[in-house]
């Protein structure tokens, strides 16, 4: 067995142990440990046949082995995991992105040293375990223990962020495709100038390796942009959506509340002049819900509560509320409607679950404190609620897509106005606490 022959199985190894870490966590087929197996027998038997004969040591067939090794592992990751192609080309190229650095930093290491580790790895010479000392011992380790650092770096910088979400969406293929095709081109040019090269020169070796390095970070950065930008460019679409949606609902529900209320006043007028019955006081005590409209200086928090109270009354769900609304006159109309729509809505969702009714309350208190307005709501909820990596609590709701953007949504308004937010739990209880500055933001 020659080095090269020895060494493509290193490659299918190492390339299999970073693509595990894009999508280990990814959703899985159907007898999974199966699948499994049978990928890993296929990619290392694939090694084993691909050809290697006193013609393949070029550049060329090195590089045309890397690339085909590489699209079997490809077609194993679809093979085990539920993934759509563009998914799978993403964690497969940045796990071979992962392994080629390795393998780039590995050779630095050993340059000062005068060892030739490409001719080493890609070479004809035959591999001889009689010849191992000491000094392949310690090549051993250097090896693994920069192929386990890079491996890891590139897991909590990458690989941990797909992970966390168990998906991945990708909206700009054409950048994808881009970050495959540097990828390759420095894996076909790293081949081809391996052995253009006259055995080992420190200043050639070098130059190619900071090449090579430059073009993983640059194949990284692409990749951790596309995601990157497409999550914040999609929260602020969906925030921004919500917003727009919340001002049109504001004005339907305002103008229904005073119809109502208007309505439902005169009736009472005319129940009191009538009232011969017992029955038309029950009807006067009905009446009643629709009349008792929230007071707290601020025609949007009045009717945002005012609805809110009746959602909640249908619910057996106590609102009990201290607001003073005064404060908020530096709030555009849809930014309050949203804010307290969402925060009351989030709030109903946790208590209406529960069975016990006396812990069926939502307590929100606003005041102003100095030049600041404080937004503080606080309801009982049930069992273990996991939180994503920014601090808000996971959706509950089935479609993970549509929902979950209610926090997320107040948040981004408070911060449009300098102010912050903090969610906490303890001893069962939920709080979210808003403090905005009135002054520095006041129009």
């Amino acid at each position: 067995m020659t080095s090269l022959e020895f060494y493509k199985y290193f490659f299918v190894v190492a390339l299999l142990a970073a693509e595990a870490l894009f999508v280990a966590r990814m959703e899985r087929r159907r007898f999974f440990p199966l699948r499994l197996a049978a990928a890993l027998v296929v990619c290392v038997g694939a090694a084993a046949v691909y050809p290697v004969k006193s013609w393949s040591y070029t550049g060329w067939h090195v590089a045309l082995m890397s690339v085909v090794l590489f699209s079997v592992t490809l077609c194993g990751i679809m093979f085990v995991f539920r993934i759509s192609f563009k998914n799978a080309v993403f964690c497969a190229s940045a796990a071979y992105t992962a392994q080629h650095l390795s393998y780039e930093i590995y050779k630095a290491v050993l340059m000062p040293f005068d060892i030739f580790v490409a001719g080493d790895m890609y070479g004809n010479e035959i591999f001889d375990i009689s010849s191992f000392n000491g000094l392949s011992l310690i090549r051993i380790l250097v090896c693994l223990n920069i192929y386990a650092g890079v491996y890891i770096a590139i897991y909590f910088i990458l690989g941990k962020r797909i992970g966390a979400n168990h998906e991945l969406k990708i909206k700009s293929t054409l950048m994808l495709v881009l970050s495959v095709v540097i990828l390759l081109v420095d894996v076909v040019l790293n081949a081809v100038t391996l052995y253009i090269g006259d055995g080992y020169n420190s200043v050639y070796d070098t130059v190619t390796v900071l090449y090579n390095c430059l073009c993983c970070l640059l194949v990284w950065y692409i990749q951790y942009s596309i995601i990157n930008v497409k999550a914040v460019k999609d929260e602020l679409e969906t925030v921004s959506y919500l917003l727009r949606q919340s001002q049109a609902q504001y004005e339907l529900k305002k103008e229904q509340i005073d119809l109502i209320n208007i309505k439902c006043h005169d009736m009472k007028h005319r129940l009191a002049g009538i009232k011969t019955v017992g029955d038309l006081s029950d009807i006067e005590d009905i009446i009643s819900v629709y009349d008792a409209t929230v007071k707290t200086g601020n025609d949007v928090l009045d009717t945002i509560l005012t609805e809110k109270s009746l959602v909640c009354r249908s619910k057996d769900i106590k609102l009990m509320c201290m607001a003073d609304g005064s404060g908020l006159a530096f709030m555009n109309n849809a930014d309050q409607y949203a804010m307290f729509g969402n925060i009351i809505d989030n709030a109903v969702e946790a208590v209406v679950r529960l069975e016990d009714k006396n812990k069926r309350y939502i307590d929100l208190n606003i005041r102003s404190v100095g030049v600041f307005v404080s937004i503080m709501a606080e309801n009982y909820y049930e069992g273990e609620l996991s939180f994503s990596p920014d601090g808000f609590p996971v959706t509950l709701k089935a479609d993970k897509n549509s929902h979950g953007f209610g926090l997320k949504s107040v948040k981004y308004i408070a911060e449009k106005y300098g102010g912050n937010l903090s969610v906490k739990t303890s001893d069962g209880i939920f709080s979210v606490a808003i403090l905005i500055p009135v002054k520095a933001t006041e129009q």
